[in-house]
């Protein structure tokens, strides 16, 4: 069975390697899909830790008086 008549040489194997191309980049995403979960896990940790620190120098300066033997 032929190909159909649009479908010259070149276009056919800019096709496939686009196809190949495709593939290739989706295995490596899934290869790295770990590795991008645990560094988003640490950072919305490292986030979460700022905020904390935050909150507490901000009640600091709103209420002096709180903290005042520490």
């Amino acid at each position: 069975m032929n190909p159909p008549a649009a479908w010259d040489e070149t276009t056919f194997m800019y096709t496939i390697k686009l196809i190949c191309l495709t593939i290739a980049n989706l295995v490596k995403q899934v290869w790295l899909l770990p590795q991008t979960v645990t560094l988003a896990l640490q950072q919305r940790r490292a986030q979460l830790t700022l905020q904390q620190s935050e909150a507490e120098r901000l009640d600091r300066i709103r209420n002096p008086s709180k903290y005042a033997g520490r």
